[in-house]
């Protein structure tokens, strides 16, 4: 039927309310046992540089930026490559029973703990082992992820969207500027949101008509000469006369550029685009990086919090618009409402089996452990009560779940049959996974900019929203993520006894060189399936900590329990196949390094898995917070303290 997409978004997220309503309330009263009147580490460690209390919508705005990025957006874009129903059935029931369970449970733990990380909690109910092994997991974890997202920003940038520069780094210049107004100036909140967004969308605006090509910077003069006259020319044949070559439109990036030349047969120009393509991204990957390092040293609300807060009502603009053009569409019975995609196609040629690598390909759109570093290591330190931790750690998740429908929705249904057949961006593995993180980004764009068009907004400005939507919230996530890696890096340093390292400075060069080790790995779609593999390892971990806590405390640990099994199971089977698939490639200069980081994240994983085991088998109670001796409680389990353990 004509309306089948529409129906699925529909169905998809009453599912996802009803699930924070019912589920998500049964978990924060009954298990997890959040408490309006007790205090919070914002208020009893505030600090005003990462202990800082927030009010509820801003640090959901910051929350939701940080755990979103480029995950719920490139994960999906590749795995719909084995149909739209199981991931769409893994998006909702992963989101619900896995990831968003996850999440709150990080989040409880860490303010049971007064905001220690995942790994320093690690420490106090598994032993010292565990907290080394943990935090050494979250350092590969984190520069894996952080390394492929500095690739896709960087070929963004230069290859697909230049139009979105100018408003991904003005918007740093505005989030400051509200920073300062809020907390400095205590000009009111809703005042300096208004003036926030309205400077965000002229910044948009500005991006579109001048995009900036920094490729072209890079390039011979000739090349240049040729760049501009591309622009001014028409659509014109190709040198047989059989096919017409589009016109080189905007945003001109270096991708159109370099294919219009190839089909001209103007291969030296061609070339030249390439090469200059690739000085250019590595001067954005050295910008992004030196990004990183600023942002996870200056106060949380100078620049941080807001930024997140006002990327939080973008996505939620372009959420609003795509879910009005889809339904739009199906209304008017558009074909970007029918499904162009098969439900369910397990065979696709040159792909991985689609069980397990599904799971992880998708990963933070259904679960994620990336999300157990940010709630533990940024949003607990600026959590004002404790009822708060259930729309932020439940919620949050499930609204980064209704953006991963909309992701595989716009691949599915907004691209168009021909993206589906022989040739097209789907038609194999190779031609989505061989095609680098940007040019899936750039399906995502495509397809949900077709959404936009369905209720009069213009492609190119469809287009460009879209694109600086992904990016922006891709450095939020490497902000959030290069100042996580900096505490990361100091509970390390004062675990080894090397206090004198642990400093905000050093941490952060430590942090934004391993981000950079992985971001010059050539390694494309490999480094994202391994990030996703890991990252969803690190979340079985982080519910088998949070069931020991429970199990601690002799509260129910199925709702914990079951889902660590499954994301534990599934993630090392992933990464065993991942390993294997290393090893059996064609000799590569990255091989080794994957094959390597495999490695040892596994072994330190099992090792940590038997570190928890010996832990469950010492029995409940025994809980020491801060050094203090547990007392018996009112619940009648001896040697378990309430007072803030919940």
């Amino acid at each position: 039927m004509p309306a089948d997409a529409a129906l699925v978004a529909i169905a998809s997220f009453a599912v996802l309310i009803l699930a924070y309503f019912t589920y998500g309330r049964f978990l924060a009263r009954r298990i997890y046992r959040l408490r309006a009147e007790e205090g919070t580490p914002a208020h009893t460690l505030q600090d005003g540089v990462d202990y800082v209390p927030t009010r509820l919508p801003v640090l959901f705005g910051h929350h939701f930026a940080s755990i979103a990025g480029m995950g719920p957006i490139l994960g999906p874009a590749i795995a719909v490559i084995w149909g739209w129903l199981p991931a769409v059935l893994w998006v909702v029931l992963g989101s619900i029973f896995v990831g968003a369970v996850h999440d709150l449970g990080a989040l409880t733990v860490s303010l049971r703990y007064k905001g220690r990380s995942v790994g320093e909690v690690c420490h106090h109910l598994i032993g010292p082992r565990a907290r080394l092994l943990a935090l050494l997991m979250i350092f590969f974890l984190m520069s894996l992820a952080m390394g492929a997202f500095v690739n896709a920003i960087s070929s963004l940038f230069v290859n697909f969207n230049p139009d979105a520069i100018i408003p991904s780094f003005g918007l740093m210049v505005v989030a400051m500027a509200m920073g300062v107004a809020v907390y400095k100036l205590r000009v009111p909140l809703g005042l300096a949101t208004v003036v926030g967004l309205v400077a965000f969308g002229g910044l948009i605006v500005w991006g579109v008509r001048q995009p900036v090509t920094t490729y072209e910077w890079f390039a011979a003069a000739e090349t240049r000469a040729a760049l501009a006259a591309a622009r001014d020319a028409p659509a014109e044949r190709d040198p047989t006369g059989d096919e017409i070559v589009p016109a080189f439109a905007p945003p001109y990036g270096a991708a159109a550029a370099a294919a219009r030349f190839e089909a001209l047969d103007e291969t030296a120009a061609a070339d030249d685009v390439r090469r200059s393509a690739a000085q250019a991204r590595y001067g954005w990957i050295g910008v992004l990086l030196a990004y990183g390092f600023i942002a996870s040293v200056l106060p949380v609300w100078l620049l941080l919090q807001p930024r997140d807060y006002i990327n939080s009502f973008q996505l939620y603009f372009a959420l609003a618009t795509m879910v009005l053009g889809l339904l739009f569409a199906a209304v008017t019975a558009m074909p970007e409402s029918r499904f162009d995609a098969a439900a369910f196609r397990p065979n696709v040629a040159g792909a991985p089996p689609w069980f397990p690598v599904l799971f992880v390909t998708i990963a933070c759109g259904a679960v994620s452990g990336f999300h157990a570093l940010v709630s533990s290591g940024t949003t607990v330190k600026q959590l004002d009560r404790q009822t708060d931790a259930a729309p932020i750690g439940y919620g949050a998740m499930l609204t980064e779940g209704a953006l991963a429908i909309l992701v595989i929705l716009a691949c599915t249904a907004g691209l168009g049959a021909v993206d589906w057949q022989a040739g097209g961006t789907y038609a194999t593995w190779e031609a989505i996974a061989g095609a680098g993180l940007a040019a899936q980004l750039s399906a995502v764009v495509r397809g949900g900019a077709n959404f936009l068009a369905q209720i009069g907004i213009p492609t190119h400005y469809g287009t460009a929203l879209l694109a600086v939507t992904i990016v922006a919230f891709a450095m939020t996530t490497l902000d959030s993520a290069t100042r996580l890696l900096r505490f990361n890096v100091e509970e390390m340093c004062r675990a080894l006894h090397a206090e004198p390292l642990a400093n905000r400075y050093v941490a952060s060069a430590a942090a934004v060189g391993g981000i950079a080790f992985f971001g010059l790995v050539p390694a494309g779609t490999a480094l994202w399936v391994l990030f996703g593999a890991t990252n969803q390892l690190l979340a079985g971990l982080t519910l088998l900590t949070v069931s020991v806590f429970l199990f601690k405390l002799g509260r129910p640990v199925v709702y914990t329990l079951v889902p660590m099994v499954l994301m534990l199971a599934v993630s090392i089977w992933a990464m065993v196949l991942s390993m294997i698939g290393f090893w059996t490639a064609p000799e590569q200069p990255w091989r080794g390094v994957l094959i390597g980081v495999t490695v040892i994240v596994l072994a330190m994983a099992l090792w940590l898995m038997a570190e928890a085991m010996l832990s469950f088998a010492k029995g409940r109670g025994g809980l020491v917070e801060d050094g203090r001796e547990p007392e018996a409680d009112g619940e009648g389990l001896a040697g378990v303290s309430t007072a803030h353990l919940g």
